[in-house]
């Protein structure tokens, strides 16, 4: 039987930062993943679309600034330095972010795809890992176990036959085909599908935009806000009674859920210039209406809500709905074998070091990149503030400090 130091389970950007970053270590670790190949939002992909997030907020760079698996090594190595340099942005492409992982992955042997992690049992120095692969079940053991399985799309209940925005792509050319089409929900990837199908619609089309929040709200661009993605904003955070940080949870939406002011702005001059040019909108944008339910009949879908301070019934009918309903953490249901703390309904209780909580001691440790917005607050779910996060865990299941946490301290005092 193959024993690892560390198995990683699932392989998106974090797993993949850990993994990456972790070839300047000692550690021998697996990566399993049960997709065929790298993919990163594939169904959002959308040309012209750009990361939230710095292009130095890579896989390595904020751990190890010379580390061969940089994003400017990319560029270096597949000839795209200078032209990157030339275009004077710090943001990049969504598609270019996901050419990037899979360059990654390329450069690494340590990740595999089509494995699925079927169950883990714990043992008295480690864990027994069961992987399915091509219809073959093996077992692996590991010392620790570093979980990133990600979020899967959420649809509320009452939400019949609607397409999450994660699969859009896949439909996209189906909905540009059909007359009336809404778009149901807020933040970023409501309003790029939303501007996508705008910029395409035709006089006879008629393109809709539905959320409950008051506004449709920039992501919030200050440089002082921005420092609650630091090492000391995480630390204090995580210090904070259970009931605090849920109620600073609400207070991010504008940090975690707004839409990048680019984006306002090629929507707003969208609508403009149709105008300007005598074609009609067809564009309706609502802002406080609490979309109840959607149901399908007769290839129509009819949507109810209330426009929450006026009580208005809004009923409309179209041919499809997107909905921007956003993720849920994946859990395995292996975890409900371990004896794990729980700090309310799926939410457990997690160390300062990403370590979930044991209500008795194990042989090994659990890491965790996924479900930790309630412990770790907003940085859990930021592409930079994984490097941190990553270079932490090797450090602790290396038992020395392999990569030093750089602890800049922000301008804000927290």
């Amino acid at each position: 039987m193959k024993q690892f130091d560390f198995v990683a389970i699932g392989c998106g950007p974090y797993n993949l930062g850990l993994m990456a970053l972790a070839e300047k270590t000692e550690l021998h670790g697996v990566c399993f993943e049960q997709r065929a190949e790298m993919m990163w939002h594939e169904g959002m992909l959308i040309e012209g679309m750009t990361m939230q997030t710095h292009y130095l907020q890579d896989l390595v760079t904020l751990a190890d600034p010379t580390h061969p698996s940089s994003f400017l090594n990319y560029l270096s190595g597949t000839g795209r330095l200078q032209t990157f340099i030339t275009q004077e942005q710090d943001k990049i492409p969504r598609t270019e972010y996901n050419r990037y992982l899979q360059w990654v992955v390329n450069q690494l042997s340590t990740i595999r795809f089509g494995h699925y992690v079927s169950d883990v049992q714990a043992e008295e120095e480690g864990f027994l890992v069961t992987v399915e692969s091509d219809g073959q079940s093996t077992q692996v053991y590991a010392r620790h176990l570093v979980l990133g399985t990600g979020a899967a799309p959420f649809v509320p209940d009452g939400f019949e036959q609607v397409i999450h925005t994660s699969d859009y792509l896949t439909y996209r050319d189906v909905l540009k085909d059909r007359y009336r089409v809404a778009v149901v929900g807020s933040g970023q990837s409501a309003a790029e599908v939303f501007l996508d199908l705008l910029r395409e619609a035709t006089d006879e089309q008629r393109v809709d935009w539905l959320t409950r929040s008051e506004h449709f709200e920039s992501l919030e661009a200050g440089k002082l806000g921005d420092e609650i993605f630091s090492v000391d904003y995480v630390d204090y955070f995580h210090k904070l009674p259970y009931d605090a940080r849920q109620e600073l949870l609400g207070s991010f939406e504008r940090f975690r859920h707004g839409v990048n002011p680019e984006t306002m702005t090629s929507i707003y001059e969208t609508l403009y210039h149709r105008t300007a040019e005598g074609q009609a909108t067809k564009a309706d944008m609502m802002t406080q209406v609490e979309v109840e339910s959607i149901t399908y009949d007769w290839l129509t879908h009819r949507l109810k809500g209330t426009q929450r301070y006026t009580g208005e019934v809004i009923e409309r009918e179209y041919d499809l709905v997107v909905v921007a309903t956003g993720y849920r953490p994946v859990v395995p249901s292996w975890v409900n074998q371990l004896p794990v703390v729980w700090e309310a309904e799926g939410e457990w209780a997690v160390r300062d070091t990403y370590e979930v909580i044991m209500s008795e001691s194990l042989g090994g440790k659990l890491f965790t990149h996924t479900n930790l917005e309630h412990s770790h607050g907003p940085a859990a779910t930021n592409l930079g503030m994984a490097v941190y996060r990553n270079a932490v865990i090797l450090n602790d299941m290396a038992g020395e400090t392999v990569y030093p946490i750089r602890h800049q301290k922000p301008f804000t005092t927290f």
